[in-house]
């Protein structure tokens, strides 16, 4: 009876549908689609019932879903899938509801009557949206949909991905996929797990970028939970939902900023020194023990506050432990949790302070350090401010390991200036703190004005002082004498003067005046320390063993790469003679030479000055000549010898190393100068200056290949340094071609931008922004060089410059030559390869000529005409697109047609024979072993001398501790023997 009842109502209301829609007035009763839901739920009423009609009285209108009239379950499917009858199924129909309105601009999609907006089944397939794989029914499931919602905005920038009223950032469920944002692996439903998705919440905009990474409408830097995965920031051991837990991120709070740089760390809004939670891990930096979140332990971390300077690097008024309190007032200065007084290693750098030359890590030695004096306790805090009001008065110069100023040894002058500090008030002092944290370090390593008039008991006391320490005379700093001593100093200056000369003239006689290489001026007084060169070029004698076991490892490697030379790279060489088409040539002088580091850029830069500050050659008779004006246009080598001795270019290129030279003529030998001196660093590498780029409206013709001289040693640098004068940044022709010439060899070449202590601290970004700006392009490539802002030689920082800025970068450069000097065999390995990758690709270019030669050869026709017309018009024969499309060998790997065109008129294109012809069945094919060597033997060498350089450190090592062992016995044996 019930299904009857059903059947009846279905009739009348198909009844009163269909006398309503030929009424004229059409508001005179219920519309179809206000009719349609209940037209739908009573056909589903029927499927649940199990009703099927067999006399088609239960027959719908077409534009409505229509119950099938037989038992076929998959004709029912059919017809559901339909929702307007019009034989598409819905997942293929551009227009589901039949209504005339592409789905994408229909605000109803199925025809329900209800706004998408509000329709809890978008699509009308009576699966509710949360349930629903493909919600807007275009048949693209909704992880690999663009546009969840079918509403025709992309979901990276559509604000309701899932079209269900509610903005994204007040919706707890994104994707609509039924699982809150908290829980949901994939907060936008794309398809990619958070922690591998570049854009979280499928706003179109990075995470990296994206002021708002979880999409909830809260800021990164007021977010407590910053990737919206349920967990508190403080709880999470993946702030930025990026997979990588927190102390193996480099960059924590995913801001695209790296960690070392980042000046809010945990990216909550607070600058590193004044957050109390520096990583974001819920525990406040006094009490934690990891304070920067790298894993590492506050007592093992050479960098406790994680800003890329090392503890030993952290100058005095900075804060080590970045916990907001300077270190000259902090009672925990590496935040250990230990008191300075009980802390075994103070400054946290890893050297016990019985051993650390600076134990509280400002920078400035122990014996010269004014902060590791006793103060009472009642008067810390007011001998504090004293101390700050000396240094912001003193005049910073930057001498970060010079003498103790004479002021601090005379208390009679250290009193009146105590006085003046008090009788200022303290806004002076505060007015400016950035400065003053700079000055603070420079100010303690230079000598005050004020020194110079101080009474003859003074005078005594200090040079008895100087005698003590045993200072060098160059780095003393003494106080001028009377008039009597004025009027003798004077003519020592004149007679060191006169006597370099001298020398200069005995050596060489016939040397023309440009060709000297003497440095003219006078000495200055307080010089820099050079004693970091030392050790961080490794240049000390306790280094040394460890370096001759690698070098044994060394020569061994070597000696494999010229076998693999010889064996699989020199026979394609010889036979296809890739000598006479590119000057670049591999041989024992290329395998067996020492590193070589270049130093290029334009005129008056400072490259001669580095190269005597790096060598200890300053103001030496053998110096190289240094001065504003443009130095003469010479190559200066520098190399190692038991004597000084000045070469000429006849005798550089009868040397082993630079014999490659001799083909560019001898114009350029005319132009070749070498220097020997004894010094450790030269014993390592050799080191080149190129010289200097004078940019000249006219071209001016040279008697020698200039580039091409200088691409012969770009090609053998392991690391190339462009010099830049910061008032000299204008790029011209010649400049242009250098850098062109720099084209592959990007992850070798640095910047530095020396003199810098000569521009005002506010305009050194500008300066460097407009040098890379300058650079980048000529060079192609999309990442600048790295950039090292400086100024390299011992004379003292210009008053205000940015000391510490500069010291941590010419440690930095220091640090990036020793890698170039440690990395040789690699380079070696890697230059090897290099070569070989060129002789292949030349070897295949020529046989693809060949091939496309006698494919166009006839038995009566011209080889000569042939081979002409093919070398002339090599594009009419897709030479180079086929020989693309067949081998992996790309375009821009191969020289210009005109280079083979050159190449084909020396050596006729018919006298070579093809690849395939050079094979033998003893010796096989040497294409094949050449490809074996580019693939394998090479790449292999590298990981067998890191495996053998380490077994003969750990031998060292183990011989090192078993002397050590055997020695305390020695010393307890011999007085046995003497009593």
């Amino acid at each position: 009876m019930g299904r009857l009842t059903l059947w009846f109502l279905l009739g009348l209301t198909l009844i009163a549908v269909s006398n309503n829609v030929g009424l004229a007035n059409a508001d005179a009763g219920p519309s179809e689609s206000e009719c349609r839901p209940y037209i739908e739920k009573a056909i589903n009423e029927l499927k649940t019932d199990g009703v099927t009609g067999k006399d088609g009285s239960g027959e719908l209108q077409a534009d409505q879903p229509r119950g099938d009239d037989d038992d076929d379950d998959d004709e029912d499917a059919k017809s559901v899938n339909d929702l307007d009858g019009d034989g598409i199924p819905d997942d293929q129909d551009d227009d589901i509801d039949g209504d005339g309105i592409p789905n994408d601009e229909d605000d109803d999609i199925d025809g329900d009557g209800i706004p998408n907006d509000k329709d809890d089944d978008i699509d009308g397939d009576g699966i509710p949206n949360e349930d629903d794989d493909d919600i807007d029914g275009d048949g693209i499931p909704n992880t690999e949909d663009d546009d969840i919602d079918g509403d025709g905005i992309p979901n990276d920038k559509d604000d309701d991905i899932d079209g269900d009223g509610i903005p994204n950032e007040e919706d707890d469920d994104i994707d609509g996929d039924g699982i809150p944002n908290d829980k949901d692996d994939d907060l936008d439903g794309d398809g990619i797990p958070n922690d591998e998705d570049a854009d979280i919440d499928g706003d179109g905009v990075v995470n990296e970028k994206d002021n708002d990474i979880d999409g909830d409408g809260i800021p990164n830097a007021e977010d407590n939970d910053l990737d919206g995965d349920g967990l508190p920031n403080e709880k999470d051991e993946d702030l930025d939902g990026d997979g990588l837990v927190n102390h193996e991120d480099e960059d924590i709070d995913g801001d695209g900023t790296l960690n070392h740089e980042d000046g809010d760390l945990d990216g909550d809004g607070l600058p590193n020194d004044k957050d109390e939670d520096l990583d974001g891990d819920g525990k406040v930096n006094h009490e934690d023990s990891d304070i920067d979140g790298d894993g590492v332990h506050n007592d093992e971390d050479h960098d406790v506050d994680g800003d890329g300077l090392s503890n030993s690097e952290e100058p005095q008024s900075m804060d080590i432990d970045g916990d907001g309190v300077p270190n000259n007032v902090d009672d925990d200065i590496d935040g250990d949790n230990k008191v300075n007084e009980k802390d075994d290693d103070m400054d946290g750098d890893g050297i016990l302070n019985e051993h650390d030359n600076d134990m509280d890590g400002d920078g400035i030695p122990n014996d010269h350090d004014d902060s590791r004096e006793t103060v009472d306790d009642d008067d810390e805090e007011e001998e504090v401010k004293k101390r700050s009001k000396r240094e912001v008065d003193a005049a910073p110069v930057g001498e970060i390991e010079a003498p103790p100023s004479p002021a601090e040894e005379f208390p009679a002058e250290e009193e009146k200036e105590e006085e003046a500090a008090e009788a200022e008030p303290e806004a002076a002092v505060e007015e400016e703190p950035v400065k003053e944290e700079e000055l603070e370090v420079e100010a303690e390593a230079e000598p005050e004005p004020e020194a110079e008039a101080q009474p003859a008991v003074a005078v005594e006391q200090q040079e008895e002082a100087v005698e003590v320490e045993q200072k060098p005379v160059e780095e003393a700093v003494e106080p001028e004498p009377e008039a009597s001593g004025e009027a003798a100093e004077e003519p020592q200056a004149e007679e060191t003067a006169v006597a370099a000369e001298d020398a200069i003239d005995a050596d060489d006689e016939d040397t023309k005046p440009e060709d000297e290489l003497l440095w003219e001026g006078a000495v200055p007084q307080n010089r820099r320390s050079r004693q970091h060169i030392t050790e961080l070029l490794l240049l000390d004698e306790e280094f040394n063993a460890r370096e001759k076991a690698t070098d044994n490892v060394a020569e061994i490697i070597l000696r494999d790469i010229k076998k693999i030379y010889e064996n699989a790279i020199k026979p394609l060489e010889t036979l296809y003679k890739y000598r006479d088409l590119s000057n670049r040539h591999f041989g024992d002088p290329e395998i067996f030479s020492k590193p070589l580091i270049l130093f290029m850029g334009p005129w008056s830069g400072g490259k001669s000055s580095i190269l005597n500050y790096l060598t200890d050659n300053e103001y030496t008779p053998n110096s190289l000549r240094t001065g504003a004006e443009p130095s003469p246009a010479y190559f200066n080598i520098l190399m190692w010898g038991n004597e000084t001795e000045v070469l000429d270019g006849t005798q550089l290129a009868a040397d082993y190393t630079f014999s490659g030279l001799q083909k560019f003529g001898q114009g350029l030998e005319e132009r070749l100068r070498g220097l020997k001196l004894k010094n450790k660093l030269l014993e390592k590498v050799n080191i080149v200056e190129i010289p200097g780029i004078l940019e000249v409206r006219k071209q001016v013709s040279r008697v020698f290949p200039f580039n091409d001289a200088c691409q012969w040693f770009i090609d053998r640098a392991d690391i190339i340094f462009l010099v830049y004068d910061p008032a000299k940044l204008d790029v011209g022709p010649e400049t242009e071609a250098i850098l062109d010439q720099l084209k592959g060899r990007e992850y070798q070449t640095r910047i530095i931008l020396n003199k810098a202590d000569t521009v005002k601290p506010e305009e050194l970004l500008r300066v460097q922004g407009a040098l890379i700006w300058n650079i980048s392009p000529l060079m192609s490539s999309a990442q600048p060089p790295l950039m090292y802002t400086t100024s390299l030689w011992t004379h003292p920082y210009q008053e205000g410059a940015p000391a510490r800025l500069l010291l941590a970068q010419e440690r930095a450069f220091l640090r990036d030559l020793r890698t170039a000097i440690d990395k040789r065999i690699e380079h070696k390995i890697a230059s090897a390869r290099r070569f070989a990758v060129r002789v292949r690709n030349h070897a295949k270019m020529v046989d693809c000529y060949l091939n496309t030669y006698y494919n166009h050869k006839t038995l009566f026709g011209n080889k000569k005409r042939i081979a002409d017309d093919i070398i002339d018009h090599p594009q009419n024969y897709h030479i180079y697109e086929g020989l693309s499309t067949l081998t992996n060998i790309s375009r821009y790997d191969l020289p210009d047609p005109d280079v083979y065109r050159d190449f084909f008129r020396l050596n006729p294109l018919y006298e070579f024979k093809k690849l395939s012809e050079t094979c033998t069945y003893f010796r096989g094919c040497p294409i094949t072993k050449l490809d074996l060597a580019i693939a394998y033997e090479l790449p292999e060498l590298a990981g067998k001398y890191k495996k053998m350089s380490e077994a003969a450190l750990a031998s060292i090592e183990a011989q090192a501790q078993t002397q050590a062992q055997a020695q305390p016995s020695n010393v307890q044996a011999e007085p046995r023997k003497t009593s």
